[in-house]
């Protein structure tokens, strides 16, 4: 059996044996890639190796295609944003090894589990992973293969790290792209959208069959009504802030000679951002450790030049500037007296400062300003305050 009969076999097992996985599996098209080292989807192709595949048992192929099914589901294609492609199949990898382990089907004995991720989405999982460093030569894939299991929260370097963007050899996600074959955000727009109507269509047909499994079932109803992650929120503001930077002096050269005037990037970099602390007692410091650990992460991603936070009560109490060279960012508060959030932006303006924007750590009971700032604002709630603000966008930690 070659390796395009096995992977026809492990479908069909699939829609007898597991349904849910099995309807999804029909929605990839399958594709032999001899210049992949293990396997990868798009969000519409399954790509695989025929060499790879061919050296995999049936009951590994099906926990394969399920893997890069769930990758499909939960969206890892279209969430990684600019974040590093080793670094983020790594988290995917342990978000979704344990689901598809106890639904009963075998991975590769490169997989990545570790139980301190246990519940944990890619995106939490993400910003606890320390830094693996450039992607491994493809030239070396496959040598000193580990057991994979229970190394997790290093690199992959004990692992043997996987050419391409497969720290845990059972297959990768790549950028969904368009008829040109450049990534498209439009493309993974549509498919993010396909791919829940399709899931929730796979899972109300399994279940019915009475083969839902309980641990599917529950990731099933966070993929159709996903609660909102603080940590995607922060991302994209700042992502956008970073992607809006644009000035109308100079324009850009490139198309002066056609006689338009577009606006140029003013940089490659971020600009600073500020980050004014509700100090009056609110937040614990688990709650400032999470947002740092998440903050620094971002700011690495998105080539920050500078960061500004600014520790307020009812009065500034404290600012420290972290650059580069000073991450990770680490949140000491000062103060602990009522709440006014006008100081703040008081001193974004004393400094003279021009940031790409403001994020607001607070449990929002307080005085706002009465003027919006030339700049967008993105509050963290740290409690159940229910106030609005006059400005400015709103996002649970």
């Amino acid at each position: 059996m070659n390796a395009a009969q096995k992977i026809s076999k492990a479908r069909a097992g699939l829609i007898l044996d597991a349904p849910f996985f099995g309807s999804l599996a029909l929605r990839l098209t399958v594709t032999a890639d001899p210049t992949c080292p293990t396997a990868w989807t798009d969000g519409t192709s399954l790509g695989y190796s025929p060499a790879w595949i061919d050296q995999l048992p049936l009951d590994q192929v099906k926990g394969v295609i399920c893997h890069e099914v769930l990758h499909c589901a939960l969206e890892h294609i279209g969430r990684r944003g600019d974040r590093d492609a080793y670094r983020w199949n790594m988290a995917a990898d342990f978000a979704i090894n344990p689901v598809i382990e106890e639904a009963g089907f075998s991975l590769p004995e490169t997989r990545l589990l570790d139980p301190t991720f246990a519940g944990m989405s890619a995106d939490e999982i993400y910003s606890r992973l320390p830094d693996p460093g450039p992607s491994p030569d493809p030239a070396q894939q496959g040598q000193g293969q580990g057991s994979g299991q229970g190394q997790a929260a290093g690199t992959g370097q004990d692992k043997g790290q996987q050419a391409g963007n497969d720290p845990g050899g059972c297959g990768e996600v790549r950028d969904a792209t368009d008829a040109q074959g450049q990534p498209s955000t439009a493309a993974q727009a549509q498919a993010a959208a396909d791919w829940k109507v399709a899931v929730a269509q796979a899972a109300q047909q399994a279940k019915a069959m009475g083969q839902l499994p309980a641990g599917l079932a529950r990731l099933v109803e966070e993929i159709i009504n996903p609660k909102v992650d603080w940590r995607e929120v922060l991302r994209r503001f700042v992502d956008q802030c970073a992607r809006n930077d644009y000035r109308w002096f100079p324009p850009n050269r490139r198309h002066i000679w056609q006689g338009l005037y577009l606006p140029g990037i003013r940089s490659e970099e971020l600009p600073p951002i500020v980050v004014g602390v509700d100090t009056s007692g609110s937040i614990d410091q688990a709650q400032l450790d999470q947002f740092a650990a998440e903050l620094t992460v971002i700011l690495q991603d998105c080539n920050a030049t500078a960061c500004t936070v600014i520790y307020c009560d009812a009065a500034v109490q404290a600012v420290e500037e972290f650059g580069p060279q000073d991450y990770p960012v680490t949140l000491h508060p000062a103060g602990g007296g009522g709440t006014a959030f006008g100081p703040v932006f008081d001193e974004v303006e004393t400094r003279g400062l021009t940031p790409a924007c403001l994020i607001y750590l607070t449990d929002l009971e307080g005085r706002f300003p009465d003027q919006e700032p030339p700049y967008p604002v993105l509050w963290i709630r740290t409690g159940d305050c229910e106030t609005v603000p006059p400005f400015g966008e709103v996002v649970d930690l």
